[in-house]
């Protein structure tokens, strides 16, 4: 069973109530309802990639898409992707609190998986669209963050980045970036294809946000030695003797 977070402490409180204060008094009042407002984000997210990417909705039909530091704002809610991934640390406490948004009628379900990006049960290259949306400067090690981000991205997938830019360390923003620091960070692994920068940041104590589509940069390779693992296990059963090609050769 996933842990649900320590509210005394400031990084979680201040994730979660965000959202749940927000859900108790409402928002930018779109809809009538929270959950409804929710819809409508993902709905606007979908059209942002889309467009920065030159693509229309239909493109992401066949795709998987993982998105990470999702909170309880549905992001993929309306997405109608393959597969659908919400990774977040935080997603057990949104159940526990009721706060998890339906995916919309005719789209499929979403996947959450209430675990840091440390440690995501993915395999490498199974993701063909990665949305990184007001997460990076919440991890606090954005650099170990970005490693698992290149894992699982597909050498040809799609990496949708939006962060803020500017200001200090927070409890459950502790990674702020500069352009510059940004910059530094994504060059080993992600070729950057297109940037915008909006004058509106997600947090109004920060300086401004950047929207980032990158590809993979560099490519994955194998960590395991089959041969070598192979000889161990034939050591280890004494098969080495025992080859059925060697006895058909024989």
């Amino acid at each position: 069973m996933p842990d649900l977070p320590d509210f005394k402490n400031l990084r979680y409180l201040n994730e979660v109530g965000w959202f749940l204060y927000r859900d108790t008094y409402g928002y930018n009042h779109f809809t009538t309802s929270y959950a409804g407002e929710r819809m409508v984000w993902s709905e606007m997210l979908l059209d942002e990639l889309t467009t920065a990417y030159g693509k229309n909705r239909a493109w992401v039909e066949d795709k998987t898409v993982l998105n990470i530091g999702c909170g309880c704002t549905g992001e993929l809610a309306a997405w109608p992707a393959a597969v659908k991934i919400a990774v977040d640390p935080l997603l057990y406490a949104y159940q526990n609190l009721g706060m998890l948004v339906d995916d919309a009628p005719g789209t499929s379900r979403t996947v959450h998986l209430s675990v840091g990006v440390e440690v995501m049960p993915l395999l490498d290259e199974s993701v063909d669209i990665l949305i990184c949306r007001n997460a990076l400067d919440h991890m606090p090690d954005p650099r170990v963050g970005l490693a698992h981000l290149w894992r699982v991205l597909k050498q040809d997938g799609v990496f949708f980045l939006s962060v803020d830019i500017g200001g200090e360390p927070t409890p459950d923003e502790p990674s702020p970036f500069t352009e510059e620091s940004l910059a530094r960070l994504l060059e080993p692994s992600f070729q950057i294809v297109r940037k915008q920068q909006e004058p509106k940041p997600h947090n109004q104590h920060r300086s401004h946000s950047v929207r980032i589509v990158a590809h993979k940069a560099g490519q994955s390779h194998a960590k395991l030695d089959r041969r070598a693992i192979l000889h161990a296990y034939e050591v280890a059963v004494g098969a080495i003797s025992e080859r059925p090609g060697d006895a058909e050769a024989a």
